[in-house]
C-alpha cells in the first residue's frame, strides 16, 4: 500500500514538473515575442541610439520642460496618449483622441489627469514621469515587467509594452496648497465679492427664492450643473429628471449640503466648494473627481417637500 502511494505521488510529482516546464516555455516565449517586438518598434522609430534605464525603461524626449522634477511624494497634471506598440489607443485624456479611437466613455472626465506618482499603479509610467521636468513633453516606453505584465486586460493583451506619450503639465508638491491659490486666483479672475462661510464655501446667490429654508432632514428637488475649476463640466441633471435628497444626507458632500440650506423654494445659486468640504484629499470613489479639486454648482431649488 505504502509502495503504491510512493509510486502515485512521484506521477504527482512528474505530471507538475512537466506542467511547470512547458507553463514556463511557453511564457519564456511571450516575453521573447514581446522583445522582438520592441526591438522593431525601436528600429522604425529610429530609437535605436536610446539606451533603457536599469529597469528597462526607455525615455524620449520630445520636449525638455524648464521646471521642476517631480518626486515620488508629489502631485502632477499631466496630459496623455497611450498606446501598444501596433498603434492601438487603449487610453487617454485627450476627448477629441478618444473618439477618434472609438474609446470614448461617458464615465471619464476628460482633460488634464491630477494624480499622487505614489499611487500611480504603472511602475514605468512612474519612474518616466520621474525622470521629466514641468512643462515637458516625453515619450516613455513600457516593457510589460514595468507595466502589467501578464495580466490579460482586454485592449491590452498580456505581455504588452506599453507606450506614453506625456506632458508634463504641473509638478504639485503641496496640493492643498496649490488648490488654494487657484481657487484665489478664480475668486479675483471673476470679480467674486462674496465672503465665504466660516467652512469656506462661496455661496452666491443668482435668484433669491420665497419661502423658508429648507431645515433639517427635509426632502427637496433641485436642478444642478458640476464643474471643475477650469471649467469642465462633471455632472448634471436635467429639467426632465431632477434630483430629490434629503438636506440631512450624509452621503453627499457637505459643501454641497450646506449650499442647499441656504436656498429657498425658486431660488437659483452658485456653490463654490473648496476641497476639503467636497470629495477631500481623494478625490470621489469613482475616479471622475480629482484628489484637492475645488467645484462649482450652479444650483436650481425646485420644490421641498
Amino acid at each position: 500500500m505504502q509502495i503504491n502511494s510512493l509510486f502515485n505521488y512521484g506521477v504527482v510529482i512528474i505530471l507538475f514538473t512537466g506542467l511547470l516546464a512547458i507553463s514556463c516555455s511557453r511564457e519564456d516565449s511571450r516575453i521573447e515575442e514581446e522583445r522582438v517586438k520592441l526591438e522593431q518598434y525601436l528600429q522604425e522609430q529610429g530609437y535605436t541610439g536610446i539606451e533603457p534605464t536599469s529597469s528597462g525603461l526607455y525615455h524620449v524626449v520630445i520636449e525638455d520642460g524648464t521646471g521642476e522634477i517631480p518626486s515620488r511624494s508629489d502631485f502632477v497634471n499631466i496630459e496623455f496618449v497611450a498606446k501598444l506598440v501596433d498603434g492601438t489607443v487603449f487610453e487617454t485624456s485627450d476627448e477629441d483622441v478618444a473618439s477618434q479611437h472609438n474609446i470614448l466613455r461617458a464615465d471619464k472626465l476628460y482633460g488634464p489627469a491630477k494624480f499622487n506618482l505614489e499611487q500611480l499603479g504603472i511602475q514605468g509610467l512612474r519612474e518616466g514621469i520621474m525622470l521629466m521636468k514641468e512643462g515637458g513633453s516625453s515619450r516613455l516606453i513600457i516593457p510589460s515587467n514595468l507595466a502589467f505584465g501578464s495580466a490579460d486586460l482586454g485592449i491590452i493583451p498580456p505581455y504588452s509594452t506599453l507606450i506614453y506619450d506625456v506632458d508634463l503639465l504641473d509638478v504639485i508638491a503641496d496640493p492643498a496648497e496649490h488648490e488654494k491659490n487657484l481657487l484665489e486666483q478664480f475668486i479675483e479672475d471673476n470679480d467674486i465679492d462674496v465672503s465665504p462661510t466660516q467652512s469656506g464655501l462661496y455661496y452666491i446667490e443668482k435668484e433669491p427664492g420665497e419661502g423658508n429654508l429648507p431645515g433639517d432632514n427635509k426632502s427637496v428637488t433641485i436642478n444642478f450643473k458640476g464643474y471643475l475649476l477650469d471649467g469642465r463640466l462633471f455632472d448634471k441633471s436635467s429639467a426632465a429628471n431632477p434630483v430629490v435628497l434629503n438636506t440631512s444626507a450624509t452621503d453627499i458632500i457637505p459643501g454641497f449640503i450646506e449650499g442647499i440650506r441656504l436656498m429657498r423654494k425658486g431660488g437659483k445659486a452658485r456653490f463654490i466648494i473648496p476641497w476639503n468640504i467636497g470629495y477631500g484629499a481623494g478625490g470621489s470613489l469613482d475616479g471622475i473627481i480629482p484628489p484637492y479639486s475645488t467645484l462649482i454648482f450652479d444650483v436650481e431649488l425646485i420644490e421641498i417637500g
